[in-house]
Protein backbone atom coordinates (compact mmCIF):
# COMPACT_ATOMS: atom_id res chain seq x y z
CA UNK A 1 0.00 0.00 0.00
CA UNK A 2 0.92 3.67 -0.75
CA UNK A 3 -0.26 6.93 -0.15
CA UNK A 4 -0.41 9.85 -2.02
CA UNK A 5 -1.38 13.14 -1.17
CA UNK A 6 -3.21 15.52 -3.61
CA UNK A 7 -1.97 18.92 -2.94
CA UNK A 8 -0.11 19.93 -0.24
CA UNK A 9 -2.46 22.85 1.45
CA UNK A 10 -5.25 19.81 1.92
CA UNK A 11 -5.16 17.54 4.77
CA UNK A 12 -6.06 14.59 2.59
CA UNK A 13 -4.29 11.45 2.61
CA UNK A 14 -5.41 8.41 -0.15
CA UNK A 15 -4.29 4.71 1.20
CA UNK A 16 -4.47 2.67 -2.48
CA UNK A 17 -3.16 -0.37 -3.99
CA UNK A 18 0.00 -0.25 -5.78
CA UNK A 19 -1.01 -2.47 -8.59
CA UNK A 20 1.52 -2.41 -11.73
CA UNK A 21 0.07 -1.52 -15.13
CA UNK A 22 2.14 -5.23 -16.42
CA UNK A 23 -0.54 -6.94 -14.37
CA UNK A 24 -3.55 -4.95 -15.44
CA UNK A 25 -2.84 -5.14 -19.63
CA UNK A 26 -2.62 -8.71 -20.24
CA UNK A 27 -6.71 -9.32 -18.93
CA UNK A 28 -7.09 -5.69 -20.77
CA UNK A 29 -5.60 -7.27 -23.95
CA UNK A 30 -7.13 -10.49 -23.59
CA UNK A 31 -11.16 -8.85 -23.30
CA UNK A 32 -10.28 -6.13 -26.01
CA UNK A 33 -9.01 -9.43 -27.91
CA UNK A 34 -12.23 -10.83 -27.87
CA UNK A 35 -13.92 -7.88 -28.12
CA UNK A 36 -12.40 -7.32 -31.68
CA UNK A 37 -13.25 -10.73 -33.12
CA UNK A 38 -17.00 -10.73 -31.92
CA UNK A 39 -17.10 -7.55 -33.51
CA UNK A 40 -15.46 -8.98 -36.82
CA UNK A 41 -17.98 -12.12 -36.73
CA UNK A 42 -21.25 -10.07 -35.85
CA UNK A 43 -20.22 -7.73 -38.49
CA UNK A 44 -19.89 -10.64 -40.94
CA UNK A 45 -23.10 -12.27 -40.44
CA UNK A 46 -24.88 -9.45 -39.67
CA UNK A 47 -26.85 -10.51 -43.78
CA UNK A 48 -27.19 -14.60 -42.91
CA UNK A 49 -30.73 -16.05 -43.29
CA UNK A 50 -33.35 -15.34 -40.43
CA UNK A 51 -31.43 -18.20 -37.57
CA UNK A 52 -28.46 -15.29 -37.45
CA UNK A 53 -30.79 -12.10 -36.72
CA UNK A 54 -29.12 -11.46 -33.45
CA UNK A 55 -25.97 -10.39 -35.23
CA UNK A 56 -26.70 -7.19 -35.57
CA UNK A 57 -27.76 -6.63 -31.81
CA UNK A 58 -24.77 -7.95 -30.60
CA UNK A 59 -22.45 -5.95 -33.19
CA UNK A 60 -24.16 -3.06 -31.72
CA UNK A 61 -23.08 -4.54 -28.17
CA UNK A 62 -19.30 -4.69 -29.44
CA UNK A 63 -19.41 -1.50 -30.58
CA UNK A 64 -20.69 0.16 -27.93
CA UNK A 65 -18.15 -1.45 -25.99
CA UNK A 66 -15.25 -0.79 -27.55
CA UNK A 67 -16.20 3.01 -27.47
CA UNK A 68 -17.08 2.94 -23.91
CA UNK A 69 -13.31 1.20 -23.51
CA UNK A 70 -11.88 3.93 -25.70
CA UNK A 71 -12.78 6.50 -23.32
CA UNK A 72 -12.64 4.67 -20.14
CA UNK A 73 -8.47 3.47 -20.60
CA UNK A 74 -7.48 7.27 -21.05
CA UNK A 75 -9.56 8.90 -18.22
CA UNK A 76 -8.86 5.60 -16.01
CA UNK A 77 -5.26 6.25 -16.06
CA UNK A 78 -5.13 10.04 -15.77
CA UNK A 79 -7.47 10.12 -12.84
CA UNK A 80 -5.04 10.73 -9.62
CA UNK A 81 -8.03 10.04 -7.06
CA UNK A 82 -8.54 6.64 -6.63
CA UNK A 83 -11.66 7.15 -5.64
CA UNK A 84 -12.67 8.88 -8.75
CA UNK A 85 -11.69 5.70 -9.99
CA UNK A 86 -13.67 3.19 -8.55
CA UNK A 87 -16.73 5.41 -9.40
CA UNK A 88 -15.53 5.54 -13.18
CA UNK A 89 -14.48 2.00 -13.14
CA UNK A 90 -18.34 1.30 -11.71
CA UNK A 91 -19.96 3.65 -14.37
CA UNK A 92 -18.59 2.04 -16.93
CA UNK A 93 -19.38 -1.40 -16.10
CA UNK A 94 -22.96 -0.56 -15.41
CA UNK A 95 -23.46 1.30 -18.75
CA UNK A 96 -21.15 -1.55 -20.98
CA UNK A 97 -23.57 -4.07 -19.25
CA UNK A 98 -26.78 -2.04 -19.46
CA UNK A 99 -26.71 -1.83 -23.41
CA UNK A 100 -25.81 -5.21 -23.50
CA UNK A 101 -28.41 -6.68 -21.97
CA UNK A 102 -30.80 -3.91 -23.54
CA UNK A 103 -29.43 -5.42 -27.13
CA UNK A 104 -29.56 -9.09 -26.60
CA UNK A 105 -33.07 -9.68 -24.54
CA UNK A 106 -34.88 -6.10 -26.02
CA UNK A 107 -35.57 -7.93 -29.19
CA UNK A 108 -37.28 -10.90 -27.34
CA UNK A 109 -39.06 -9.04 -25.25
CA UNK A 110 -40.95 -7.00 -27.87
CA UNK A 111 -41.81 -9.75 -29.99
CA UNK A 112 -43.36 -11.54 -26.49
CA UNK A 113 -45.78 -8.78 -25.64
CA UNK A 114 -46.28 -7.00 -29.45
CA UNK A 115 -45.65 -9.72 -31.97
CA UNK A 116 -48.98 -11.27 -32.96
CA UNK A 117 -48.18 -15.26 -32.85
CA UNK A 118 -50.95 -15.88 -35.54
CA UNK A 119 -49.04 -13.59 -38.07
CA UNK A 120 -45.81 -15.71 -37.70
CA UNK A 121 -44.46 -17.53 -40.84
CA UNK A 122 -41.56 -20.69 -40.29
CA UNK A 123 -40.29 -21.60 -43.61
CA UNK A 124 -38.18 -24.83 -43.95
CA UNK A 125 -34.48 -25.81 -43.81
CA UNK A 126 -34.90 -27.72 -46.90
CA UNK A 127 -37.33 -26.04 -49.35
CA UNK A 128 -39.53 -22.40 -49.79
CA UNK A 129 -42.52 -23.96 -48.77
CA UNK A 130 -43.71 -21.70 -45.81
CA UNK A 131 -46.30 -22.77 -42.73
CA UNK A 132 -48.18 -20.77 -40.38
CA UNK A 133 -48.65 -21.82 -36.30
CA UNK A 134 -52.29 -23.25 -36.15
CA UNK A 135 -53.54 -21.84 -32.95
CA UNK A 136 -56.81 -23.28 -33.07
CA UNK A 137 -55.77 -27.06 -32.19
CA UNK A 138 -56.75 -28.25 -28.62
CA UNK A 139 -54.66 -29.85 -26.11
CA UNK A 140 -55.14 -33.48 -26.81
CA UNK A 141 -56.74 -33.23 -30.28
CA UNK A 142 -54.92 -35.30 -32.98
CA UNK A 143 -54.24 -33.44 -36.05
CA UNK A 144 -54.29 -35.42 -39.32
CA UNK A 145 -50.71 -34.97 -41.20
CA UNK A 146 -51.21 -32.72 -44.36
Amino acid sequence: MKTRQQIVIKKHVELYCDSSLQGFLPPLAYNMALIISCGIHAFLTRQLPENFNEAWYIFVSVTTTSFLWMGFLPTYFTTMNASYQVILIAFCLFFNASITLMCMFMPKIFAIYFVDESKIKFSSAVGTETSSINTNIQPNQIVPAT
